[in-house]
């Protein structure tokens, strides 16, 4: 995917690009911490099954275990945000799915509607909120 496809031609990012990059960041933290939860119990049971059912290589299913924990690592890649600002090929990872939600969002912001109106509000908003902050960074009326 390239800056072109998002209309997005500057390196450093706009709010627009942080509120994905931060969206996108949520998402794969929380495929990284199911993936987490549900290998606990899968960790211990292959570590059980090798010490009864393979004495001779105890680590046989653990290490195997493993191996699918790295794979899943690679493919959740957690830590890419930003990758789309430097790369134009996307990686065999879950950023697949993310890339199409991604064209299906700008789509639908390209026909009008409920996307553009709400992308169209949050900028309204976003320059209103920008502009009562004073340079210190204090708001003018703080809330109550």
């Amino acid at each position: 995917m390239t800056n072109d496809d998002h209309n997005f031609p500057e390196q450093t990012p706009n709010h627009w690009q942080l509120i994905r990059d931060v969206a996108v960041f949520q998402f794969k933290l929380a495929l990284d911490g199911v993936r987490d939860v549900v290998l606990v119990p899968i960790s211990l049971a292959a570590g059980i099954a090798g010490l009864i059912i393979s004495p001779d290589n105890p680590g046989k299913y653990f290490n195997r275990l493993l191996e699918l924990g790295r794979r899943s690592d690679v493919w959740i890649n957690l830590f890419s945000a930003t990758e789309h600002y430097q790369t134009e090929e996307p990686q065999a990872s879950s950023d697949a799915y993310v890339e199409k939600l991604e064209k299906m969002l700008i789509n639908e912001y390209k026909r009008g509607g409920m996307v553009k109106n709400l992308k169209d509000h949050t900028d309204h908003l976003m320059k209103r909120i920008q502009s009562e902050v004073k340079q210190d960074g204090q708001p003018k009326n703080p809330p109550d």
